[in-house]
């Protein structure tokens, strides 16, 4: 896990000190229905006899970064993200749940000032997930893993400061709904849980960029 955080880290940050555009941490709590995968763990502890259930709620939270660009009036670029490491016990009957996810995105900035932008955008791609559970002895051990491709559209406000003549750092926050077009496909399992990672999503965030015109006149770009 320090592994993988140091690589994201390292990519942001090259992005952000190199003239290709801009770049940023985020972080992100996502809505999802999580009670479908209770409802599965629960009949799995009940099997082993136990009486008690199971307690996932929303959010999941992630942690990730981001990269893009301007191409003419719009912004291309894409985003990764972890999440952070779900875990609950019950009676007997451990689990843990974890997920990654991957966009593309394309945003529509608009900027009445240098201070201030708000961007509509559209993010496409995709997450997967694993659930693992085990009991507490670890002489039964089940898992299920499941992806989603889908479209999220969303939108972000964002403040902009100068840190010099030629670059700029922002403080975001963004909106978005994740709407699956093609899963979960389920492996590992021939009952799966109801659940997928479809929701209302809201980032928070830093961005690194380059100061450059906008439609409004002489501002950050990002």
């Amino acid at each position: 896990m320090r592994h993988t955080i140091q690589v994201v880290v390292g990519g942001v940050l090259f992005l952000a000190a190199s003239c290709l555009g801009y770049g940023g941490f985020e972080a992100t709590s996502t809505f999802s229905d999580v009670e479908g995968l209770n409802h599965k763990l629960d009949s799995l502890n009940q099997a082993m006899n136990g009486t008690g259930r199971f307690t996932y709620r929303s959010p999941v939270w992630w942690l990730g970064g981001h990269g893009g660009d301007f191409v003419g009036p719009v912004t291309l670029g894409g985003s990764g993200a972890l999440s952070i490491w779900h875990h609950c016990q019950v009676d007997s009957l451990e689990s843990r749940l974890f997920a990654v996810r991957a966009n593309f995105e394309v945003g529509f900035p608009y900027s009445p000032n240098e201070w201030i932008s708000v961007r509509p955008c559209l993010e496409l791609g995709g997450n997967g997930m694993v659930v693992y559970a085990q009991t507490l002895d670890a002489d039964s051990k089940m898992w299920f893993a499941a992806w989603n491709v889908g479209a999220a559209p969303g939108i972000e406000l964002m403040g902009s400061l100068p840190t010099s003549s030629e670059s700029s750092i922002g403080l975001f926050v963004k909106g978005s709904y994740f709407i699956p077009v093609s899963g979960p496909s389920w492996f590992g399992d021939k009952d799966p849980p109801a659940f997928s990672l479809r929701g209302f999503a809201l980032q928070v965030g830093l961005r690194f960029g380059r100061t450059a015109s906008t439609a409004a006149g002489d501002g950050l770009e990002y």
